[in-house]
């Protein structure tokens, strides 16, 4: 249901704003022809289209996918009581069934293989909702979400377009981290040997090469810990 009216939200939206369907395209990066198949197919494209539309297009992705508004934490006009819980100190939480959090999506795109630049300061382009239970332990107002590009972690599910959650300053043993390395934002799985005062970053695809740095070393910058994803790959 949600796929044949997201595509018709898509264009009353795009109607008002007097932009046409080839324009979208150009802006999205993809051909005029990829968003008529997408259209006739009722196909619901990756995480990282739907919000680049969204942003496009002055809405959210929950409205586009689901004709409803997302309350955001900044919004400070609700009065009514309300399914939805909004505070003006952290992230948005929904008290119906199980506790979920907004987390805030970053502009740019984590790297599962060559890597991308480091994140500058810049606004959020949008939220995702994940489960609270996702971040036990971990002060939700350190969380994150940024779009993977790549395939070095195909190995543990996470494929290019996937959105991955992770927790900022935030290290605690072995496991996947955002990293910063050689000026490169990049997903991987950092194996920390005291010992030998090591930390080894593994790729989860045999194309790629496993590397070593000193727990020292100036070139990386551990960002945050990875505490999950959302699988937004096609099939």
């Amino acid at each position: 249901m949600y796929m044949s009216t997201f595509w018709d939200r898509v264009d009353n939206l795009r109607i008002q704003m007097n932009m046409t369907q080839q324009k979208l395209s150009e802006k999205l990066g993809v051909s005029l022809r990829s968003v008529e198949s997408w259209k006739l197919r009722n196909y619901l494209p990756n995480g990282a289209i739907c919000v680049a539309i969204a942003t496009l297009l002055s809405t959210s992705v929950e409205f586009l996918v689901t004709g409803e508004e997302l309350a955001l934490p900044d919004d400070d006009y609700l009065a009514e009581p309300s399914p939805v819980l909004v505070t003006t100190k952290g992230p948005l939480v929904q008290d119906c069934e199980e506790p979920t959090i907004l987390v805030p999506l970053a502009p740019q795109k984590i790297s599962a293989g060559p890597g991308e630049e480091f994140l500058p300061s810049s606004e959020y382009i949008g939220y995702v909702r994940i489960l609270e239970r996702m971040a036990r332990g971990i002060d939700p107002l350190t969380l994150m979400a940024v779009t993977v590009k790549g395939d070095s972690m195909t190995g543990v599910q996470i494929f290019e377009g996937d959105v991955v959650i992770f927790a900022r300053d935030h290290i605690s043993e072995n496991g996947i981290y955002i990293i910063s390395l050689y000026g490169d934002l990049k997903v991987k799985r950092l194996e920390f040997r005291s010992g030998e005062q090591q930390i080894f970053i593994h790729s989860e695809n045999a194309r790629y090469t496993m590397e070593v740095v000193s727990m020292d070393s100036e070139n990386l910058q551990i960002l945050g810990k990875v505490v999950g994803w959302i699988h937004c790959h096609p099939y």
